[in-house]
Parts: structure tokens; sequence; C-alpha cells
């Protein structure tokens, strides 16, 4: 296993991304020889998101957009043309631009502030197959009860370690688009992803897996260890983060896969749905892992990139909502505990695979502010768009706006509706009041068609 050293981890371009290239290869892993048992590989702290107090000296490192473009460059070179179908040296630099400031975003706000159970997950997966890598007079991963607890001499501490793999899931080419069906949750095929975790747990004794909210499409990160069949279905264990080790010498935690069930997944009261990185060990334990997806999408990931739309505000006085040509939602950064402070910008609605047609845009003032509201349009064979309108509000006034995409010219901005006095008789007041959190924007738009 490669070594975690906290000086590399933090010298090289000064961000979590630096070392996103660089993890232990896990084909060289074997299965050890102990069953992974999390009262005893788990951590012993729980999850953390970056509005907890409990662990006020650890503090993620910001991943600036300039960064992420450059390791984009640097690390995804290799793979890219067989994920995308396309050579990464042929793609513009307004399509690098605008991925990488989305993700920059992700990364700020959802993997270094809503939780940390990626990397815990990831960490204590390594710890159980290298237990060496353990710090000193620590024998197990539940010994572990600080994440300020230092790695070694002068490695810094384990939540360094935890950074970084949580940041891998967005910086690595192979775990962001690896589990990109969370997003198409009709389309998974839960026997093949049955087939998948239970290859893995059998050759490595430990599978990542990815619970899904479909209303919501928040995800949490888990390690499955066990799986076996009963009367209801197939039951998978696991190992979840949000409970320290010493919570599982009682307690099983586990969700019940029943395929021929309209809602498959069961036992887990926040999430109906998972999703298994096709690329991660199942391909290295030959496992067939195809990834499923609907007939009439391509196998590689180019489509994602054919037209990428991003939106975004740069204040939390104003409610953005971003609907599509056939009047669904544009996606958000969504998140329990995300922290939008750690951007530059608040919010953020954007879509991969972005159709042509007109979008309809919204902005609702909760209080009097000055705005910066960004237009992004950009894709391997489309034509692009980066703009900012600058303007102020008063409260409760509402900006319309449409942004034309159209097939083979290029995209437009215009102002449609700008209300200087109220919010029209329709809107209601209350969505107003709380602003982001109650749609205002988004009910604006829906009561206007």
């Amino acid at each position: 296993m490669v070594q975690l050293r906290r000086r590399r981890f933090l010298a090289r371009v000064g961000s979590a991304v630096s070392l996103t290239g660089a993890l232990p290869h896990a084909a060289a892993a074997t299965r050890p020889a102990p069953r992974f048992d999390p009262a005893r590989d788990g951590f012993g702290f729980p999850n953390w998101a970056s509005r907890d107090t409990w662990y006020p000296e650890h503090e993620h490192v910001r991943v600036d957009p300039k960064s992420v473009e450059a390791h984009i460059r640097r690390e995804w070179v290799d793979s890219f043309t067989d994920v995308f179908g396309f050579a990464l040296s042929n793609t513009s630099g307004s399509l690098l631009d605008v991925v990488a400031r989305q993700l920059s975003v992700s990364v700020n706000q959802l993997a270094a502030s809503n939780g940390h159970c990626y990397g815990m997950t990831y960490a204590a997966q390594r710890y159980f197959e290298a237990p060496g890598d353990l710090p000193d007079e620590v024998e197990t991963a539940a010994e572990v009860t600080d994440p300020e607890i230092p790695l070694g001499s002068d490695a810094g501490p384990i939540g360094d370690l935890i950074d970084h793999y949580q940041a891998r899931q967005l910086l690595d080419i192979h775990a962001w688009v690896g589990r990109r069906r969370m997003f198409r949750p009709r389309h998974i095929d839960y026997e093949a992803e049955l087939a998948a975790v239970a290859a893995v747990v059998d050759e490595f004794g430990t599978a990542g897996v990815t619970l899904v909210d479909t209303e919501t499409r928040t995800s949490h990160q888990v390690l499955v260890y066990d799986y076996r069949q009963t009367a209801d279905g197939t039951r998978l264990a696991f190992y979840d983060p949000n409970y320290p080790a010493q919570q599982y010498r009682q307690t099983e935690r586990a969700l019940t896969v029943d395929v021929s069930e309209t809602r498959p997944v069961s036992g887990y009261a926040e999430y109906d749905a998972f999703v298994f990185n096709r690329w991660d060990r199942a391909i290295r334990a030959n496992a067939d892992t195809t990834s499923p997806v609907a007939s009439n999408t391509r196998d590689d990931f180019g489509h994602l990139l054919t037209r990428v739309l991003r939106v975004t505000v740069d204040t939390d006085a104003v409610s953005l909502a971003v609907v599509d040509p056939a009047g669904n939602p544009v996606g958000r950064n969504n998140a329990t505990y995300m922290n939008r402070q750690r951007t530059d910008v608040w919010a953020t609605r954007y879509r991969y695979d972005a159709p042509t047609g007109r979008y309809r845009l919204a902005l609702v003032a909760t209080k009097k502010a000055d705005y910066d509201l960004r237009v992004q349009v950009a894709g391997a064979e489309s034509e692009t768009l980066d703009t900012v309108i600058s303007k102020s509000m008063s409260s409760g006034e509402v900006h319309e706006y449409t942004v034309d995409v159209p097939e083979d010219e290029s995209p437009t901005v215009s102002q449609v509706h700008e209300n200087p006095t109220t919010v029209l008789p329709k809107l209601d007041p209350a969505s107003v009041a709380v602003g982001v959190a109650g749609g205002a924007a988004l009910a604006y738009l829906v009561q206007s068609q």
C-alpha cells in the first residue's frame, strides 16, 4: 500500500486534489484471513459534518477551480478517451472550465462539509486490508477515537487520509462517472448490482456501496461486508460510518434487496436505492459488472459532455431556480449539511448532457441585495456561452430570464421579466420569506407557466 504523507498531501497545488491520482492499487490486495467486523474494523468515532463542533481542529483543504482543471489535465488524460470517447487534448478549454468549476463547488460545498462517509468507508477498508498502516500502538480502527490522531511520524492526522478519499469521489474520473446511475434510479439493474457486490465481497471481504434517496438524489456511502439470502430477499450487512464501532457490538446494520418488488431496497429509512461502482473492485474480481443503462444510452459516458449547462448566483439573499425545455427542474447541489460559504458561488444549477431548447431562470430576492448571475454553456461539439449579469433587487422582487440553447448556433440569455415592486400575487409570500429552503424561485416558475 502507498503511504499517505501529510506534507505531500498539502504541498502539491495546495489542495485536496493532489493525491487522487496516487491512490493505492487494490489489484494487489488479497482478502485478509479475518472477516471484516465493524465493531473492530470500523472507526471509533462517527461521521461528522463541517457544522459539527466535535473536531474543531480539523479543517478540509479548499479546492479552487484552477487546481481542479490542472488535476483533470494531469490525472484524467490516460482514461479520458476510454470514458468519454474523445481525447482530452481535443476538449475545449471552456468545457473543462465548466466541469472544473462545478467539481470544485461540489467538493467544497458537499464532500468537504456535508460529512465524511465516503472517506471513512475507504479508509476503514484500507486499514482492514493493511492493518500495518494503522498508527503506532493502534491495533484496530475501532481504537481510533478521533480523526486528529496522527497516522505516524510526521504523517499528519487520520483525518487527512479521510479527506483524501472523500475528495476522490468527485476528482477521480472513474469514481465520478461510475456512480452516476444514482441519478437515474429507475434504470438500476439490481440483479447486476447484487452479483457485483457478492463477487467483490467474496474476493476482497468488503465492497463500497452508495445508498441513494431517489426523490432528493442525496447519497450516503457504506461498506458491505456480508450478504445472505433470506425469505425477504438478499440481506446486505454493512458498516455505516454514521455510527462508531462500539455500537456494532450489539447491532447489525443491514438492508434487504428484493428484485421482484417495485421498490427493491428496504431497511434504511432515509434511502431506497443503491449503486455499486462498476469500476471498483468488481472488475478486478472478474465479475460481470456491465453498467445498467437505458437501451438508448451509449455504453460510454461521452453523452455527458455533449453539452453542459451551469447557472450560479453569488448570494444567499436570492432564491434561484432553473427549469429545462421540458419543464423539469435543473439539478442542484443537495445535502443535509452542505456548506455554501466555502465557495465564491452560493447556489448552482447544472445539467450534464443538457438538451437543446429554452431554459427558464427565476431569481427571487428574500431581502435587498446585489447579485451576480453567471450562465455557462459548453460542450464537446457545441457553441459556448459564458456571461455574467450583475443587478440589484429589492425584497420580494422577481427577475426572470431565458437561456436559448440551439442545436448549431450560439446560446443566448435574455431577461424577460423584472418586477421591481412586489412578488406576483400567485406566489405564496411565505415561500419568499424562507428563501432558498422554500424554493421561492421554483415556486414562481411553476406557477407562472
